[in-house]
């Protein structure tokens, strides 16, 4: 089952069984308030009988746990017994109470709602095992059409990689041919084939993400080898990194597609002249920052399908904000337009 099968899974269990929950607890509330009542009005008629024997004996009657008291005047009282301490008594004249010891009557009402909780939690299981097989049945349709559109999806994305890396493989064999004039227009093919490509990995990546592990390496290794590709698309971009061993702690093939979009981002929005990317590491965080346009509402940027002009698709800095929840990564943007963009990303 996949996270988000998961959380369906856990949202649609929960809603049936904490509606069953509240009507199965407020029942029971209101089975052990009448059989309460009716306890003590059991208790009423036996101080009632008590009362007949005692009159029958002339007052010499006994009877363990309760007993009588003569007042000058109280009002009768035709409630239910009321409890006053360890006792529990009622007037059935102006001036004669009967009193009967609590614990007979707490020891009732003590049976009683452990009767109540013990069949609540019997009732709370049986539907907590009847919500998970509806919730099994409700999901299995959506799960089914997911599966199938997922299969659909990984042989389309199978399908789009293998004319894309022709394409790639080509371009390179033809610059080796070509003149200057001729270069310039195959290195555009290049870099629309290598914006296909990207789509690509970041498709497979959305679709594969429930899967990473990580593990220790060499991200310095990542960073030059996606500046050595960039430098080759954009030449006139100055990119700034010390080389140095960094070590950490993640997914290598996910963490290349977040710099891979970072980075491409930031290249597709330099500016004409004195463009630079600066990539450093430090404190366990990775900055890269440029002088390029900027972002004018940074905070939607990882917006899924959000983009401020007709460039791109829309989801690649999305994929960057969800790989590196994934990987438990922090991930935070400050831009200021015309100015530049730095993102950080912390370890």
């Amino acid at each position: 089952m996949t996270k988000y099968e998961k959380k369906s899974f856990i949202k649609i269990f929960l809603g049936y069984f904490i509606s069953v929950a509240i009507f199965v607890l407020i029942l029971g509330y209101l089975y052990f308030k009448q059989h309460q009542t009716i306890i003590l009005q059991n208790t009423a008629m036996q101080m009632h009988q008590y009362i007949l024997k005692l009159r029958q004996s002339n007052f010499k009657y006994n009877k363990i746990g309760y007993n009588y008291e003569i007042v000058d005047f109280i009002k009768v009282k035709k409630t239910l017994p009321i409890r006053d301490k360890d006792v529990f008594y009622k007037a059935f004249t102006n001036n004669l109470v009967i009193k009967v010891d609590a614990n007979i009557v707490d020891k009732q009402i003590s049976k009683l709602k452990t009767y109540v909780i013990v069949a609540q939690v019997l009732l709370l299981l049986f539907f907590a095992l009847v919500s998970y097989l509806l919730t099994q049945r409700s999901l299995q349709p959506m799960i089914e059409a997911f599966n199938h559109l997922d299969n659909f999806t990984k042989d389309l994305i199978h399908d789009l990689n293998t004319p894309v890396t022709s394409i790639l493989l080509n371009t390179k064999m033809l610059k080796k041919q070509a003149d200057e004039t001729t270069i310039k227009k195959i290195n555009r093919i290049e870099s629309s084939a290598k914006n296909i490509s990207s789509l690509y990995a970041n498709l497979e990546i959305l679709l594969n993400g429930n899967k990473l592990s990580k593990k220790d390496f060499d991200l310095s290794i990542i960073i030059e080898d996606l500046i050595s590709e960039y430098k080759i698309i954009y030449p006139n971009i100055d990119f700034i990194f010390e080389k140095k061993i960094i070590k950490v702690n993640s997914n290598s093939i996910a963490i290349k597609r977040i710099l891979d979009n970072i980075i491409s981002n930031a290249c597709k929005y330099s500016r004409v002249n004195s463009p630079f990317i600066n990539i450093e590491f430090k404190n366990n965080t990775l900055y890269i920052k440029d002088n390029g346009k900027g972002i004018k509402y940074p905070k939607k940027i990882f917006q899924r399908n959000y983009k401020e002009d007709d460039n791109g698709y829309g989801i690649g800095m999305h994929i960057v904000y969800k790989l590196c929840s994934e990987l438990n990564h922090t991930i935070e943007i400050e831009s200021v337009q015309y100015k530049g963009t730095q993102v950080s990303i912390s370890f």
